[in-house]
């Protein structure tokens, strides 16, 4: 199913055609009825007479000789016909089983303009690397008169395709544009820094006669992420069931600060005592602190594992294991012998004492 509109912009006053397009045989169709929001306007129902039916809602005038089974047309649409459509498919059949697809009309004025995302990408940036700015826009019957591009309220980067150049850049500490990448839907930045955390916008402007004008913002964050993964201290080498475990983990430098999070075969150890310190370049180190009892139960399938996860928002997660082992499960390094080599030591000693004995007698 799909609810195809065309045009899905349009001038006010024009015709828009609706067409509901579907796999469904004809010979199976019970009935495909069209809507605005909730309100239905228009029925086709081929086993009725008349088989079309138009009902009255404010602003709609359907083109009854044009439309049929699969499209509607819309004369002369006004403003306030903008919003979702939808046509429903009812199949001729025992469960007479409902199909649906929805799309969107926007009707603007002469020369209209419609501005509908300013979209970042990566979504979050890391220090020092680039960011693309996109500025998604609809024009109608209109040309384009400038792209202008703010961080906060500060112009920065313009496009104005009438003048030459076309391209024109406003110093603002931080910021470096990438002409030879930026044009009249786009704005590339490189080497972004912390300063450019917050709010960007682009404004768009049609050309006379309208001089429309829309815009769109976005934020922008720039993040700088753990180098290395979390480390894990205790405050004693071996644990036995009733010990105190005392554990620290610290992350970082990163900024924002890394969320810690302690487990004990794999479940959650709180409270804890969470902190966060300044770091050079003005980076964050966080740390966890937990003070824990031992019991039995964690060691019911051998040495407990101490786990810390450190997570930065969906961007980063990163995990250190130790395992608590007690002092007899501890490895040692034992002396490695042949077999039979203990009945070869106890030989050579029989033979020495016999020797020694002999020597005595002599003397």
């Amino acid at each position: 199913m799909e609810l195809r509109i065309t045009p899905r912009v349009v001038q006010r006053g024009r015709n828009v055609t609706m067409a509901c397009l579907h796999q469904i045989h004809d010979s199976e169709i019970y009935s495909v009825q069209w809507y605005k929001g909730t309100q239905e306007f228009y029925r086709y129902t081929p086993l009725e007479s008349p088989t079309t039916r138009v009902t009255p809602v404010s602003g709609i005038k359907v083109d009854r000789l044009n439309s049929n089974e699969t499209h509607v047309v819309l004369m002369r649409v006004t403003q306030n016909l903008s919003g979702n459509y939808s046509c429903e498919v009812i199949q001729n059949a025992h469960t007479f089983p409902h199909y649906t697809a929805s799309a969107r009309l926007d009707v603007v004025g002469i020369g209209g303009l419609r501005a509908t995302e300013l979209r970042i990408s990566p979504p979050v940036v890391q220090r020092g690397s680039d960011a693309t700015l996109a500025c998604l826009y609809e024009l109608t019957d209109a040309p384009l008169y400038s792209v202008k591009w703010y961080r906060g309220r500060h112009e920065f980067y313009r496009y104005s395709p009438t003048e030459q150049p076309a391209t024109k850049i406003f110093p603002f500490a931080g910021i470096n544009v990438d002409l030879a990448r930026s044009n009249q839907s786009q704005v590339v930045l490189t080497k972004v820094s912390f300063g450019l955390s917050g709010n960007f916008s682009c404004e768009v402007t049609a050309d006379a006669p309208s001089f429309a004008t829309s815009i769109v913002s976005n934020n922008m964050e720039v993040v700088v992420l753990p180098p290395l993964s979390p480390v894990i201290v205790t405050s004693q080498h071996y644990y036995m069931p009733g010990d105190i475990l005392r554990a620290n983990c610290t992350s970082g430098p990163s900024r924002p600060p890394s969320d810690l999070t302690f487990y004990i075969n794999d479940i959650p150890v709180s409270p804890g005592l969470y902190n966060v310190h300044p770091a050079p370049e003005g980076l964050f180190r966080a740390d966890l602190y937990i003070q824990i009892q031992l019991w039995p139960a964690h060691y019911e399938r051998g040495a407990p594992i101490l786990r810390c996860e450190a997570k930065v928002g969906n961007l980063y997660r990163d995990n250190s294991v130790v395992a608590l082992y007690t002092a007899n499960s501890d490895p040692k390094i034992e002396r490695v012998t042949s077999p039979g080599s203990a009945a070869k030591l106890q030989t050579c000693q029989i033979l020495l004492l016999l020797h020694i004995i002999v020597w005595a007698n002599n003397t």
